[in-house]
């Protein structure tokens, strides 16, 4: 079976940098979730999605999500507004209805939710939530989506995935969104976002927790270059292309984790570039589709680059 294509649109308007992307390859995407729209602590959203990027998405024939997250305005995940939204009945009652209003108002197909970082003991009550929301959602006609950071076991007491109960919420919403990627991140050592036998273990336990025809396997367009002595800076493709060519570092080839790095020197500093690219892609779509999956979700169209898209083009449905 082809792929379904889920591509995260980071903004609201056709001024982002994925806007061009959007034009050029809509075609093959099935849904786009706009992301930007925080819940503030007062239960309001206050940011709108621009009504030309929906209808211009619509007459491709993709539907349009609204992702709804609880970051604050430092870009971090509130773990106070979760607790409030799983004991306050009031004020989820009133988050629920003010992302419905926008839902109808600008005539969009769902809601992606993009709730993090909830207290790992307040698990049971996260899933009564996301059941609750998603039952008012589908019975007003609304797709439900939500994003799950990657695991490959119950791990209740994980500060960040613990929260997560995969078969209750696989079980409630109507597709599911794995974050397979920060494998390696910016405290971590070097190493692939999401190499392919990580990747791979992630999506075992997906599956045999949610239903197959629910997934969507998190595809990274990004990678890390870190500094020796510690931090990391997120890269695109096309920035590392132009970074290696630079300092003449030749592209190399991790066969364990299936990625493409390079290492360069700049004043007097080390650096180690690990980044997704065309091979790297093409093996995680193989298995997606080997795994009998719904289809990928893209981290995020702001990156992506022209060489992504021909080679997504492959597995698509449309």
């Amino acid at each position: 079976m082809p792929l379904n294509v889920f591509a995260f649109y980071n903004g609201l308007n056709e001024h982002a940098r994925g806007y061009p992307y959007l034009k050029r390859y809509g075609k093959i995407i099935n849904q786009l979730a706009l992301f930007q729209i925080p819940i503030q602590i007062n239960g309001t959203l206050t940011e709108r999605p621009s009504r030309r990027l929906i209808n211009e998405a619509h007459a491709m024939g993709i539907k349009v999500l609204l992702t709804v997250s609880n970051l604050t305005p430092q870009g971090k995940f509130s773990t106070p507004l979760m607790g409030r939204l799983l004991r306050d009945q009031d004020f989820a009652n009133l988050v629920w209805q003010n992302i419905k209003n926008i839902l109808v108002e600008y005539q969009l197909d769902g809601v992606n939710l993009d709730l993090e970082k909830a207290a790992p003991a307040d698990r049971s009550l996260f899933s009564q939530l996301i059941q609750t929301w998603s039952t008012l959602f589908q019975q007003a006609n609304f797709l439900v989506t939500i994003d799950v950071p990657a695991k490959s076991s119950v791990d209740p007491l994980d500060v960040w995935k613990g929260s997560f109960d995969y078969p209750a919420i696989g079980q409630a919403v109507d597709e599911v969104i794995i974050m397979t990627y920060e494998e390696h991140w910016p405290a971590s050592p070097p190493g692939s976002v999401a190499s392919l036998p990580w990747v791979t273990e992630m999506l075992n336990y997906a599956v045999a927790t949610i239903p197959r025809q629910k997934i969507y396997m998190g595809i990274p367009l990004y990678g890390y270059d870190w500094a020796a002595g510690g931090g990391a800076k997120a890269i695109g493709y096309n920035r590392a292309i132009e970074l290696a060519r630079r300092h003449g570092a030749p592209l190399q080839w991790d066969p364990i984790q299936h990625s493409t790095y390079f290492r360069y020197g700049t004043m007097g500093v080390h650096h180690t570039v690990y980044f997704e690219d065309p091979r790297s892609l093409k093996e995680k779509l193989d298995l997606a589709l080997s795994m009998g999956i719904r289809g990928v979700a893209l981290w995020e169209m702001n990156i992506s680059y022209p060489q992504a898209w021909e080679v997504i083009q492959n597995y698509v449905v449309r």
